[in-house]
C-alpha cells in the first residue's frame, strides 16, 4: 500500500482556491489541470490539508469495512485505544468508551498508553546512555519528514517502536491469533502499519471520526455510569510535552517539546548543526499534540478543554506495570523523494512568462500558496504548479483582455462608479467627444463630459435606458444611447453609438422629399389651373385628370412620412 491509498483528493470538489497548498508545511500537492492532486513519494501525511479543505475535497482511506470484514469473517479482533480518545468523546474515563466499542463488535479494548509506558522507559534508558540529543519516535509524520526533508537528523531518532506498534505486540502476545486495530486520530498511522507492522502487532487503524460515524450508524452510545475514576502517567503522552511529563527525567539533560510542522523543522535545521548536547526533543506534527489530531471527530472539543480532560485522567503518581520481552529497536531508513531543482536561468524564464523580469516585479504575495514567486517558479518547472496559479498575474492578463475589448469597440463606453467618477473610458469615447487621447480621464467627475442629471434619475429608479436616439448638444452630435446601471457593483455603464452622420443623412434626405413635395404642389396647382382652363375650352370635365394627379401628391407625401 502507500500514501496514495492513505490520502487522495476527490477530483469533483476541488475549486482552485490552493488552501491546501498554502497550508501543506512540505508542499506536496500538485496542481495539475486546476485540480489538486496529492504527490505520495512528499507527503508525511500530517493531515493539514483535510483539516482547512473549505470543500470537503480530501478523504482518508476509510478502513472501518476492512476491519468488519474480520469480524464477519469469525476472526477475533481487538483494540488498542489511543489516550487522547479523551479528547475525541464525551466518555467519563476509559471503561464507558471500551464498552460501547465492545458493542461494535471487539473481543476485548486495551489503551494504547500501556505501550506508551513501554517506549517511554526505553527513552530513559536511551538518556542514561548518554546519547547527545535523542528525538522521539513516536509520531510518524515527523519521521517521514526527517526520512524526507531532514536525512541530517536521521542519526538523531530514537530508534524506537511507536506505543501504537509497542502496545500492537503486547496484544498480539495476548490474543496470539486476534487482529489488533489502533484507534486513534492519527492520519499517518495508517501508513506506519502499511509500512513497518506486519503481521506482528496492528492490523488496521482506524480515525476517531470513523469510530464516530460507526457508533452513529450502530447507534451505539457511551455510557458514562460505568466511569472507573483510574489515572495513568502515561496517558498525559497526547498533549505537548506529554511524552516528557510521563518520564523521569534526568537533571543533566534539556527537555524540549515542539508541536507544529513549521516548529519541528525549524528545530532540525538547528539540531543538524550538530552543536547540540543533552536534549531530549518531544517532536509531534500536529500543533497541540494527538489531541488535535486530523482524524479527530469534527465535533471535537478545543484545545484547552481537551488538555484538561487529558489531565483529568492521568497523574504521575501512578502508572502501569507492564511485563514484556518485546524487541523495541525499530529501524528508520532513508526514504527521499526525487525533486528535479532548476537552474537560476530555467527558474528566470518561468519567472518572465507571469511578468516577472526583475526582483521588484516579484510580490511574493503568496496567493498561489507558495511563500515567494522563485519557490512558486520552481514548483512550476517541477510539474507541481501552474503559471495560472499566479492571482497578480491572472488580474493583470484579465485586465489588459479586458482594456483590449474596450478599445477595440468601435462604440464610446464609459464605466462610472457610484459617487459619479469615471472609471473607464476607451479610445472611442474619446474620439466620440473629441478628446484629446494624452488626457487622463479616469478619476475625473462624469459632470465634466455628461449630464449628471440623468445618472442620479437613473439611480433613483432604476430604470435602465435601451437603444434612445438623442443629441448632445455639449458636442453637436447624434448618438445611440444605453445606459445600464449594475445594482450590485454600484458602477454606470454608458454605451455611445455615433450615429451623427446616418441621421444627417437622413434629415438631408427627408429636406429633400419635402422640397420634392412642394415643387410637385405647385406643378399640379399650375396644372390643375391650366387643365381647368382648356377644360372650359373644350367643354369637358376635369375630374378624372383631378383624382389622377391628387393621388400623385398623396403618394409623395406618403414617403415623406415613412422617412
Amino acid at each position: 500500500m502507500n500514501v496514495v491509498e492513505v490520502l487522495s483528493f476527490k477530483k469533483a470538489n476541488c475549486k482552485d482556491c490552493y488552501k491546501c497548498v498554502r497550508e501543506c508545511p512540505i508542499k506536496a500537492i500538485r496542481v495539475k489541470d486546476h485540480q489538486a492532486q496529492i504527490i505520495p513519494e512528499e507527503c508525511i501525511l500530517c493531515g493539514r490539508c483535510v483539516k482547512i479543505c473549505p470543500q470537503n475535497a480530501k478523504q482518508v482511506r476509510d478502513d472501518v469495512p476492512r476491519v468488519k470484514e474480520m469480524m464477519k469473517s469469525g476472526k477475533k479482533v481487538v483494540a488498542s485505544l489511543a489516550p487522547s480518545y479523551i479528547a475525541a468523546f464525551d466518555t467519563d474515563g476509559f471503561t464507558p468508551i471500551a464498552e460501547a466499542i465492545k458493542k461494535l463488535g471487539f473481543f476485548d479494548v486495551q489503551e494504547t498508553a500501556a505501550g506508551a509506558n513501554v517506549v517511554k522507559r526505553e527513552y530513559e534508558r536511551l538518556v542514561q546512555e548518554k546519547q547527545p540529543v535523542i528525538i522521539s519516535s513516536c509520531c510518524h509524520s515527523v519521521i517521514r519528514l526527517i526520512q524526507k526533508y531532514h536525512i541530517g537528523c536521521l542519526p538523531y531518532v530514537a530508534k524506537v517502536l511507536s506505543p501504537m506498534d509497542a502496545h500492537g505486540r503486547l496484544m498480539k502476545e495476548q490474543y496470539p491469533d486476534a487482529e489488533v486495530v489502533f484507534i486513534s486520530p492519527c492520519i499517518s498511522k495508517k501508513d506506519e502499519v502499511d509500512q513497518y507492522c506486519g503481521n506482528e502487532s496492528i492490523s488496521i487503524t482506524i480515525t476517531f471520526d470513523e469510530l464516530w460515524d460507526w457508533f452513529a450508524e450502530e447507534g451505539v452510545e457511551i455510557d458514562n455510569s460505568k466511569g472507573d475514576g483510574s489515572k495513568f502517567r502515561s496517558r498525559f503522552f497526547p498533549e505537548t510535552g506529554g511524552i516528557i511529563k510521563s518520564m523521569d527525567v534526568d537533571p543533566t539533560y534539556q527537555y524540549i517539546a515542539i508541536d507544529g510542522v513549521e516548529n519541528c523543522r525549524k528545530a532540525l535545521e538547528e539540531i543538524a548543526e550538530g552543536k547540540m548536547e543533552g536534549y531530549f526533543i518531544e517532536m509531534s506534527a500536529c500543533e497541540g499534540s494527538c489531541i488535535n489530531g486530523p482524524g479527530m471527530p469534527h465535533e471535537k472539543k478545543g484545545i484547552i478543554t481537551s488538555r484538561a480532560m487529558v489531565e483529568k485522567i492521568a497523574e504521575k503518581k501512578k502508572d502501569y506495570d507492564v511485563v514484556h520481552n518485546l524487541t523495541l529497536n525499530k529501524r528508520i531508513d532513508l526514504d527521499l523523494p526525487r525533486q528535479n531543482i532548476p537552474g537560476e536561468a530555467a527558474i528566470w524564464e518561468i519567472l518572465a512568462k507571469t511578468g516577472k523580469t526583475k526582483p521588484e516585479d516579484m510580490l511574493n504575495c503568496g496567493a498561489c500558496g507558495y511563500s515567494t514567486c522563485w519557490e512558486k517558479a520552481i514548483a512550476v518547472y517541477q510539474g507541481k504548479a501552474e503559471l495560472e496559479m499566479c492571482l497578480p498575474y491572472m488580474k493583470e492578463r484579465a485586465e489588459s483582455v479586458s482594456d483590449q475589448i474596450l478599445d477595440s469597440s468601435p462604440n464610446a463606453i464609459i464605466a462610472v462608479d457610484s459617487s459619479f467618477s469615471i472609471q473607464q473610458f476607451n479610445r472611442a469615447a474619446y474620439r466620440l467627444m473629441s478628446i484629446d487621447p494624452g488626457e487622463k480621464m479616469a478619476g475625473r467627475p462624469i459632470g465634466d463630459i455628461y449630464d449628471e442629471a440623468e445618472l442620479i434619475d437613473i439611480i433613483d429608479t432604476r430604470q435602465n435606458v435601451l437603444s434612445e436616439k438623442c443629441y448632445l448638444d455639449r458636442y453637436g452630435i447624434y448618438v445611440e444611447k444605453s445606459i445600464i446601471y449594475d445594482y450590485d457593483h454600484g458602477l454606470l455603464l454608458i454605451f455611445l453609438k455615433d450615429i451623427n452622420k446616418e441621421e444627417k443623412a437622413a434629415q438631408h434626405e427627408a429636406a429633400m422629399r419635402r422640397d420634392t413635395i412642394e415643387i410637385t404642389d405647385q406643378v399640379i396647382n399650375k396644372q390643375m389651373r391650366v387643365v381647368q382652363e382648356i377644360a372650359s375650352l373644350l367643354g369637358e370635365t376635369t375630374a378624372e385628370t383631378k383624382i389622377a394627379l391628387t393621388r400623385l401628391k398623396e403618394s409623395m407625401m406618403d414617403d415623406a412620412d415613412e422617412a
